[in-house]
């Protein structure tokens, strides 16, 4: 639902700023799938480098991924009050916030829990250099990547300029 109404909400706020075309709903909706789909394929790459046997499903990750659609749209929401400073804040806020997510969830995909009892579990050990490889790696998609993906995804709008021309 996010990612239909980022792409609804950012195709308004070109038609308030008189720069509507409806071509412009194909444009976001590829570029926005783009993301999630290379954002998918950098957490499969991870997997497979780090040597993760995660059960997780692909729709589990589609799921991770569109929760940043979420920060964007209260991002975009406050660039219509024209101030840079609040829009930043909220958008520091989202991300920060979106970013911890991500970091508390994937936790228990990527460094699996060894101490369990459970005879069953398909945990195995794992070393300290490969959980910290594990840990940086999850930093590294949980701050970096999503900083790069949700400032690509909200800053390619600028509806101020053309509003103001």
């Amino acid at each position: 639902m996010a990612f239909v109404t980022y792409i609804l909400l950012s195709t308004l706020l070109y038609g308030l700023a008189g720069r509507f075309n409806p071509e412009q709903l194909g444009y976001t909706a590829s570029f926005a799938f783009t993301i999630v789909i290379l954002e998918i394929i950098i957490i499969k790459i991870g997997c497979y480098l780090l040597n993760i046997n995660n059960d997780s499903q692909l729709l589990d990750l589609v799921a991770y991924s569109g929760y940043k659609f979420v920060g964007i749209i209260a991002t975009l929401t406050i660039t219509t009050l024209g101030s840079k400073w609040l829009e930043y804040l909220v958008f520091g806020y989202t991300f920060n916030a979106n970013a911890f997510f991500l970091l508390r969830s994937l936790k228990y995909v990527l460094l699996p829990d060894t101490t369990t009892d459970n005879p069953r579990s398909t945990t195995y050990a794992v070393n300290r250099t490969q959980k910290n490889r594990r840990t940086q790696f999850l930093f590294l998609y949980s701050y970096l990547v999503q900083l790069i993906f949700m400032w690509s995804l909200s800053s390619g709008f600028n509806f101020r300029s053309a509003a103001a021309a």
